[in-house]
């Protein structure tokens, strides 16, 4: 079981991914690197990659050129990165959610008896029977965890900030589905968190109370307030993407709700690493390393640089098809007579593509960076 400090580190994205830079270096250049995790991205079960439509997702801008990772060869490429040495598998989405995939069981059960750490990024919305029977009968590494996103505490608050049309309650459904998780992770342990993002749309002390009740009294060992980050070419609605005065104000009313509801069993984190390192609305920070470090599985079978620029818009930065090439063969295809000068194309074609770095992709490019290693 993870301590306080140990969490707080992990999701306030204060871990050190990289270690020894002069390794981490040497590594690459004898092409004996391993990633620190692999993601996936399972295809989604349907046509539309998504379920919701939340107005801060990055996922909004991704093209959906109707391309899916086959079952077969997706656990096939599985096993290679398993079998290659690589500890951490986490089943997530640029556009998606891995729940939403009609294998993401097989995906599980193939990572957890190959006994790597797995982490889950999900809404929560749909768990198989199966799923959670996965869970409950199998041992699970130290270290595995899953990630909700809620961002609301009543049925009506999910669903504007979602954009759900309808009145369907699916706010208790999600605490329903986590409910049953809780009660597995009491045998079978396993770090559980839900996350908020805060914003113009639900920033009012009701929601956030409900919210902290109803996810402790599931099971969550973590709560976490954050902030959502502007997303990649959507205009979004005034206060959707919340300025830095505004985030002072809301962790204001957060910090005493911290001090009032976090308990032993429970950590509250307020986490603003934007504004501590200084990326508030930055794009990206180059050149970038993530290729080596958490590449990614997109849904259309493609291994891309990581979970922000994974998805068709940006095949020209992909390092290529999964669906023809093997996982070793495309994340090894690079030139180590000019390292530098590979990295140099490499970081042109990032600049020119428009992504932007997720928290834990800026940080750990600064600290290779400041690092003077390369």
């Amino acid at each position: 079981m993870n301590n306080k400090k140990d969490l707080e580190k992990k999701y306030s994205f204060k871990t050190e991914y990289v270690g020894n830079y002069l390794d981490f270096k040497n590594k690459i250049e004898k092409k004996e690197i391993i990633p620190y995790q692999v993601e996936f991205q399972p295809p989604p079960r349907s046509k539309k990659i998504c379920w919701l439509e939340c107005p801060y997702c990055y996922g909004l801008s991704a093209l959906d050129n109707g391309e899916r990772f086959a079952k077969n060869r997706s656990l096939e490429i599985l096993k290679q990165i398993l079998e290659g040495g690589v500890k951490k598998i986490i089943f997530a989405g640029y556009a998606t959610d891995p729940l939403n995939s009609e294998y993401i069981d097989d995906l599980l059960e193939l990572t957890i008896k190959n006994r790597a750490v797995f982490g889950f990024n999900t809404k929560a919305l749909k768990i198989s029977e199966n799923f959670f029977e996965i869970l409950n009968i199998n041992k699970l590494a130290e270290g595995s965890y899953i990630s909700l996103s809620i961002d609301a505490g009543t049925n009506e608050s999910y669903n504007k900030i979602h954009d759900v049309k309808t009145s369907a309650q699916i706010y208790d459904r999600v605490l329903k589905n986590v409910k049953k998780l809780g009660n597995i992770k009491k045998k079978n342990f396993f770090d559980l968190s839900a996350a908020y993002l805060v914003n113009i749309n639900n920033c009012n002390a009701y929601d956030y109370e409900k919210f902290i009740n109803d996810f402790i009294d599931a099971g969550c060992n973590v709560i976490r307030f954050a902030f959502p980050q502007p997303p990649r070419d959507i205009d979004t609605e005034k206060g959707v993407i919340p300025t830095e005065s505004e985030i002072l104000l809301y962790n204001k009313d957060l910090t005493e709700l911290k001090k009032k509801y976090e308990n032993k069993d429970c950590l509250i984190l307020i986490s603003n690493p934007d504004k501590e390192n200084d990326i508030y609305c930055k794009p990206r920070t180059t050149p970038c390393f993530a290729r080596f470090i958490f590449p990614v599985v997109g849904f259309d079978g493609w291994l891309y640089n990581c979970s922000q620029s994974s998805a068709p818009n940006f095949r020209s930065t992909a390092l290529g098809d999964l669906k023809v090439r093997d996982f070793w063969d495309l994340y090894y295809n690079y030139d180590t007579t000019n390292l530098k000068g590979y990295l140099g194309k490499h970081n042109e074609k990032i600049n020119k593509s428009g992504c932007r770095c997720d928290r834990k992709e800026h940080l750990s490019n600064q600290s290779i960076i400041n690092s003077k290693v390369f």
